[in-house]
């Protein structure tokens, strides 16, 4: 079993100046294929910039969830105005995808086609792979 207090588990750090930290997690509710998730967006200061709830209907698969919320996120600070991004995700699968340079075969390829094409918009949009307790916790 894994250590989850070893030093792989950091704290939240905000981004360095002028980039923004844009958080999210995202769950399924499987038998009415609904899925909800929940964005936040911080700049250096901790200051939340943009905040954001979205419930979608007909996703079929837990990773479709992530996908689709991924793409729904890189939208959102679009949306915002934002150009300087880190985004952070607790999907380690979506974000080598994200990351990799060959097109995406699975059955999320569309999702994943679709987030690279809009991170293209950015000045700088970088994935980063995060545990999901290094998320912040309340002040």
């Amino acid at each position: 079993m894994r250590d989850y207090l070893s030093k792989e588990l950091k704290r939240w750090k905000p981004p360095k100046p002028p980039s923004l930290k844009i958080s999210f997690d995202a769950a399924l509710q499987s038998y009415t294929k609904k899925s909800c998730m929940g964005i936040v967006g911080r700049n250096s200061e901790r200051t939340v910039l943009g905040l954001r709830m979205i419930i979608n209907n007909h996703v079929p698969t837990p990773l479709a969830t992530e996908a689709l919320a991924c793409l729904q996120v890189i939208q959102m600070g679009l949306d915002l105005g934002f150009r300087d991004v880190v985004i952070e995700r607790d999907s380690l699968t979506i974000v080598k995808k994200l990351h990799a340079q060959n097109e995406d075969g699975s059955v999320i390829s569309a999702y994943i086609t679709n987030a690279k094409s809009l991170s293209e918009i950015y000045y700088r949009c970088n994935f980063k792979h995060v545990f999901l307790a290094a998320f912040p916790e309340r002040d």
